[in-house]
């Protein structure tokens, strides 16, 4: 029914950043300060289950994946018993160089590691990005490539302070080895974030489509092979069509794409079927084999959750 060949998985709600349009910020949730351990890791995704999977995104809904206790030994368990890619999504604060050596030992050239990061500097870096810390960023960038030959991409998020420094953040991100730079349109602007009738973070470049737009140009003359799973299975439901990827939260439920249960609208089916959707009690085969999952897809054409009409139908 969904695509299981692409998992993105939130194995740590950890972060040291306050930014303050996050979920964490913005909604406060129960499960700031909770990972996913390496023997939770190993016995959700067995050898056989891994064999299945083509690539594991490691990006938190409300955390940063690199503040698991464990990340290194589980990306490792993953390279070592599988062909599994790995793309890890972080914001890359406070790390050393030690740590960053480790888990470059581990990244082969399949894999990818994407710098989430605003600014050119310090100040500029943290006036979104609140307690990052710039001169670590620099040392994690620094060490992984000279240890990896991972593909590294860099991402700024447009604002009103950096909308017109793009080209001296590319400039940066290029000096630093970086294989690709993304910029990002997002959807946080005006309503509730307005001061005064004005939003001071708004850039002229947002996103109107609902979802966040992502563009990206290449640093060097590598790139990263990417599978087009897309089908038509469904007029809108993205989830279904292969264009979302399954999304594992830290405490183990599993949700058809990384939007489905943000916390920013009710979610009834969640609420009512959260025993049937865990991996913590459940094999992820399992929980896929549910006949829960054809309630929600019926509900899709008859009554569709406030989340998917957000994201999908209307998006």
């Amino acid at each position: 029914m969904f695509n299981n060949k692409i998992l993105h998985i939130e194995v740590s709600s950890k972060c040291t950043l306050k930014c303050p349009r996050c979920p964490r910020s913005e909604l406060n949730p129960d499960s700031l300060h909770r990972e996913i351990s390496l023997a939770e890791f190993k016995q959700a995704f067995p050898v056989h289950v891994l064999a299945n999977v083509n690539k594991i995104i490691f990006c938190g809904d409300i955390g940063d994946p690199i503040y698991a206790k464990e990340f290194i030994p589980i990306c490792a368990y993953i390279k070592f018993n599988s062909d599994t890619t790995i793309h890890i999504v972080t914001n890359g604060s406070y790390k050393n160089s030690d740590w960053w050596t480790s888990l470059g030992q581990v990244l082969t050239a399949s894999d990818q590691i994407t710098f989430s990061v605003d600014g050119w500097d310090f100040q500029s870096n943290n006036q979104y990005r609140i307690n990052a810390d710039f001169d670590s960023i620099l040392i994690g960038a620094r060490t992984l490539r000279a240890t990896s030959k991972c593909f590294m991409n860099w991402s700024s998020i447009y604002f009103s302070f950096n909308e017109d420094n793009m080209d001296q953040i590319k400039a940066l991100a290029q000096s630093l080895g970086f294989d690709s730079f993304q910029t990002v349109k997002s959807t946080k602007f005006d309503n509730r974030y307005a001061i005064n009738g004005l939003d001071p973070l708004k850039p002229k470049n947002i996103s109107n489509t609902g979802v966040y737009e992502r563009s990206s140009v290449s640093l060097t003359n590598r790139t990263i092979p990417i599978i087009d799973y897309t089908i038509n299975k469904h007029a809108w439901a993205r989830c279904l069509n292969y264009k979302k990827e399954l999304f594992i939260n830290v405490d183990g439920l599993v949700f058809p794409c990384p939007w489905f249960n943000s916390g920013y609208q009710q979610n009834s089916f969640v609420q009512q079927h959260q025993h049937r959707l865990s991996i913590k009690t459940r094999s992820l085969t399992e929980v896929l084999q549910d006949d829960v999952w054809s309630e929600l897809v019926q509900s899709f054409d008859s009554n569709p959750l406030e989340v998917c009409k957000i994201k999908c139908k209307h998006g």
